[in-house]
């Protein structure tokens, strides 16, 4: 990781977090809107044990089929409704 004074906080979206095994989509909200300037606590900084304190969710609310309640949605063989054996295009 870089180091510095500032950091750069928004809103983020993870489309698709993914192996062969498992998949999530990850939003992380923030307390703010569009793109801050950040530094100290603002940043959430993670060596100085601030990372729940910024303005922005690092961890974010992710959405998992199996842990949804869908264990046969996506994995290795037939038997899933999305085999990822198979080229995905």
């Amino acid at each position: 990781m870089g180091a510095g004074k500032y950091g750069s906080c928004c809103a983020e979206m993870d489309i698709w977090e993914a192996n062969s095994m498992a998949t999530a989509y990850t939003p992380h909200a923030c307390d703010i809107n569009g793109q801050l300037k950040c530094e100290g606590i603002d940043c959430g900084d993670n060596s100085k044990g601030e990372r729940y304190e910024g303005v922005c969710d690092k961890d974010g609310c992710d959405i998992n089929p199996y842990r949804m309640g869908n264990p046969d949605f996506y994995g290795r063989g037939p038997q899933y409704a999305i085999d990822t054996l198979k080229p995905m295009t």
